[in-house]
């Protein structure tokens, strides 16, 4: 028996496009089922103001989308929230001393299903023990040789004060201020220290957030020259090392062509390296030294300077 295999192959195509056309329109219908929210339950009356909304996630939904009215839906004040998400749990931080209405459907690219809706309110005088305290400035682990700091931290809805506190390396407390201001400043002594803040109201209090920061003043050892030694003699390009310091996180290199660097340098730049290529030298003497810089930006005297030659 013969087969047109021409014939055989324009059959399979049609056949796998009609199959793919099938699987890629067909969805789940989603209009008869319901979106069953979980939390927070109807009617919810609370004094934390971030609340995590969740329900029962629909088999056959693409996204679900969650909207959240004040003080409803019937005569709407403000639109509070409309998103679109994959998942089926969503977090959101709401305006304390309201009535907010938050409803739900599910839908894919065929279909979706009706609106689930519930209600809740937010007390004016909110539970702080949940809250957050976001720490602004310094950064977290901040090494600076500026003794004079202003600490900064964003605003908690719902705070009366905040206090402010610092402690030393040994965990003493010498700093302890409540304030209403969310910023602080001081002057302090070189040291690693502890800074935290925590939010305040009539009635509960957020834990304490926390940063360090090492207030460095003294300059780092300065690096050593290695090579070229006082007095050699080498050809370009010159390759100059040095051995850095415990204490550097990078040095200058000043290249000049008499003892006291006083004539404009021939070369000067900053490297975290322990090397440098001299690729412009031309015959002659030169001199060369180095200066060290620490992480809290403070520079070391200047080393000992080497004297080479570069020649033919």
């Amino acid at each position: 028996m013969k087969y047109d295999f021409t014939k055989l192959l324009f059959v399979g195509i049609i056949i796998f496009n009609i199959s793919s056309c099938t699987k890629e329109f067909i969805a789940t219908e989603l209009k008869d089922k319901i979106v069953v929210l979980v939390a927070p339950q109807n009617n919810y009356q609370g004094n934390t103001s971030t609340i995590m909304f969740w329900w029962d996630a629909i088999e056959g939904a693409e996204k679900y989308n969650l909207q959240i009215s004040k003080p409803d839906f019937t005569n709407p004040q403000q639109l509070v929230l409309d998103t679109n998400i994959t998942s089926n749990k969503f977090s959101f931080t709401l305006v304390p001393g309201n009535t907010y209405q938050w409803r739900v459907k599910a839908f894919n690219n065929a279909s979706e299903t009706a609106y689930t809706v519930y209600s809740l309110s937010i007390d004016s005088v909110i539970d702080l023990s949940q809250e957050i305290v976001v720490l602004l400035s310094p950064t977290n682990n901040l090494v600076t040789d500026t003794m004079a700091q202003t600490f900064k931290w964003d605003t908690v809805s719902s705070a009366i004060d905040y206090r402010f506190q610092v402690k030393n390396s040994s965990g003493t407390t010498i700093i302890d201020v409540t304030q209403i201001a969310i910023s602080a400043s001081y002057t302090l002594n070189p040291g690693t220290y502890t800074w935290q803040v925590r939010a305040q109201n009539a009635t509960s209090n957020s834990a304490y957030f926390y940063r360090n920061i090492t207030i460095d003043t003294t300059a780092p050892a300065v690096s050593t020259p290695v090579s070229p030694l006082n007095g050699d003699s080498t050809q370009s390009p010159v390759n100059i090392v040095w051995s850095s310091s415990a204490s550097a996180i990078g040095d200058s290199i000043f290249i000049s062509t008499d003892s006291l660097f006083s004539s404009p340098l021939f070369y000067k730049g900053y490297t975290t390296n322990t090397s440098y290529t001299f690729t412009t030298a031309t015959l002659g003497t030169y001199f060369w030294r180095l200066r060290s810089k620490d992480a809290a930006n403070n520079w070391s005297g200047y080393s000992v300077y080497r004297k080479f030659k570069v020649i033919l």
